[in-house]
């Protein structure tokens, strides 16, 4: 389905490359060795608390960007779908952007 049309990882390494970071300083931002960063730019998919750090990085909201093309492939097909959220105080401020970018874009309904 349209899940097959995305490559998280092509997505990070573009957004990696205009960011101006080493890999070396990209490892250590997320806390992880240089080897992982390699396996991150080749992952079809991707663990979304690590999705959440590297937006956080790279100052990209790339779950947003993932929604928001799955959703447009979708909108051949619209569904509804229900998610939950776990979000942390730290974090919350950007969450609610996040939010609010995707209620003014349609994505979430009230």
């Amino acid at each position: 389905m349209y899940y097959d049309e995305i490559h998280i990882g092509n997505k990070i390494r573009f957004v990696f490359d205009q960011s101006g970071l080493t890999v070396s300083q990209f490892a250590r931002m997320l806390e992880v060795h240089r080897p992982k960063i390699y396996s991150i730019f080749d992952c079809k998919s991707i663990e979304t608390d690590l999705l959440c750090k590297i937006s956080e990085v790279l100052h990209f909201d790339f779950l947003s960007e993932v929604y928001l093309k799955k959703r447009n492939i979708a909108n051949q097909n619209p569904a509804t779908i229900n998610i939950n959220f776990k979000v942390s105080s730290e974090n919350l401020s950007d969450f609610i952007k996040s939010v609010n970018k995707m209620k003014k874009t349609g994505i979430i309904m009230e």
